[in-house]
């Protein structure tokens, strides 16, 4: 009886140095993985605009004269702008689009000729790619991010207004207008509420971009857009 007692006391003093659980615990555990995941794209999208400048006036001579072209940036050229060591995420797509003044039509490169050398055309440098399994709401009829993913996005943007996952536009927004020239019906949520961001027909009627990104087949995905 005089060894139970004394086990008692000994596991009521282990009990009273037990720590409960931080309230913020799973913020700082399944946040932060999500957050990476997010961080991935963003550094590749900022080494394609790094390659991007580099690769215009004043770095060329040509003030109209750029050197790169439409089409996907090549893993090599992507790593030159990247910290050592980085590791690409095969996930992510980082590709550049030269399009006619209401972004319906994107033009590739012909055998001599650079479409985006042409002057008046709207050049855009678009990162895509599919929001992983584990970070969707597999439940909704229409998939989208679970919380967590939407907690880490909205807190990892910042001001990247146009950097967000795919939605369908209202019906009402489905037309021709500043905001949305090429009249396109896929928008982006993104972290302002004021501002829509539409993704111009010209990228989603791309075979690469619809391969990956398809909200007819309910392929959701983030994609980060800058005009180049």
């Amino acid at each position: 009886m005089y060894i139970w007692v004394i086990l008692a006391t000994f596991l009521a003093i282990l009990a009273s140095y037990t720590l409960s659980v931080r309230p913020d615990m799973r913020e700082l555990s399944v946040s932060r993985v999500a957050e990476a995941t997010l961080g991935r794209l963003i550094v590749q999208h900022e080494a394609g605009i790094t390659y991007v400048k580099y690769n215009k006036y004043p770095y060329l001579t040509s003030y109209n004269a750029v050197g790169y072209s439409p089409g996907i940036i090549s893993d090599d050229n992507l790593l030159k702008e990247m910290p050592y060591g980085y590791v690409l995420d095969d996930n992510y797509t980082s590709q550049i689009f030269c399009m006619n003044e209401d972004l319906t039509v994107a033009y590739a490169a012909g055998e001599g000729s650079n479409p985006c050398d042409v002057p008046g055309r709207r050049k855009m440098l678009v990162t895509y790619g599919p929001i992983p399994t584990r970070w969707m709401n597999l439940a909704a009829a229409v998939q989208r991010p679970n919380a967590d993913f939407l907690d880490a996005l909205w807190s990892t943007v910042a001001s990247r207004n146009e950097f967000g996952y795919m939605i369908s536009a209202k019906p009402a927004d489905v037309h021709a207008s500043r905001e949305n020239p090429s009249a396109s019906d896929v928008q982006l949520a993104t972290r302002s509420e004021e501002e829509l961001v539409f993704v111009p027909k010209a990228v989603l009627q791309d075979s690469s971009f619809k391969k990956v990104c398809n909200l007819a087949e309910n392929h959701v995905c983030l994609v980060y857009m800058t005009g180049i």
